[in-house]
Formats: C-alpha cells, sequence, structure tokens
C-alpha cells in the first residue's frame, strides 16, 4: 500500500436521496396546503422550511477523514463526534461500518453506508 500524505484527506457526502426526499415531501404538502386552503395555511410555512432543509442537505459533508482525526458532522453542519488516532493502520472499514482500534479497543463510528454517497463510501475503502 503506498504512504499516505499528510495533506491527503476524504471528505464524504450525505446521500442525495435523503435531500430529495425531503424536497419531494416539502413540495406536495405546500402544494396540496395550498389547494386545500385555497391560499395561505398554516402548514405552508413548515413546507417551505421542509423544502428549504432538503435544498440545504444537498452539499452536506457526513464525515471529513485526516491524516490523524475522522469527524463525523450531523445534517445540519455541526460537529457530532471527532475521533483521533495516531496513524490510519487503526482504521478499518467493511461494507456496514468504519472501525478505529485504539490500544486494542476496537470502537465502531457511527456511520450509516446508506447515508453516504456511494462514490464517497467506495473512495474511503480504497483509501483506507
Amino acid at each position: 500500500m503506498p504512504p499516505i500524505s499528510s495533506k491527503q484527506q476524504l471528505k464524504a457526502y450525505y446521500n442525495a436521496t435523503l435531500a430529495i426526499a425531503l424536497l419531494a415531501l416539502g413540495g406536495i404538502g405546500l402544494v396540496s396546503s395550498l389547494w386545500l386552503a385555497r391560499g395561505l395555511s398554516p402548514w405552508s410555512p413548515i413546507c417551505v422550511l421542509i423544502c428549504m432543509f432538503g435544498f440545504y442537505c444537498l452539499n452536506r459533508p457526513y464525515f471529513l477523514l485526516e491524516p490523524r482525526q475522522l469527524t463525523v458532522y450531523n445534517l445540519l453542519g455541526l460537529v457530532s463526534k471527532r475521533y483521533t488516532f495516531d496513524s490510519w493502520d487503526v482504521v478499518k472499514a467493511d461494507s456496514r461500518r468504519i472501525y478505529i482500534d485504539d490500544a486494542g479497543i476496537t470502537k465502531k463510528v457511527p456511520v450509516a453506508p446508506w447515508l453516504v454517497k456511494p462514490d464517497d463510501w467506495l473512495a474511503m475503502r480504497k483509501l483506507l
């Protein structure tokens, strides 16, 4: 395996399916609330917010894998959890999980592969 440079990193993004589902849900809710109320209804602002959140989620990073740290983000873009490690050799991934072996203790990183863009998941597995 070629040595990994200290500048190499991987940013994995959320799968677009979630954002598209939010956009569809908000759009359907907005159209139906406008049609049923024949104008603005109390649900209209909520449906607009769901649509806006769907647009926001289209380009949100899920996790950032750096040479000495793995950072997991939530859908709002805030840091959910940070994992630090000494070398890339302790980070492993299979088709379902990312694992960090920390002094004999294996930690499961709470990252669901179905929430990650498939290309990013494959790139991460090749990197590790």
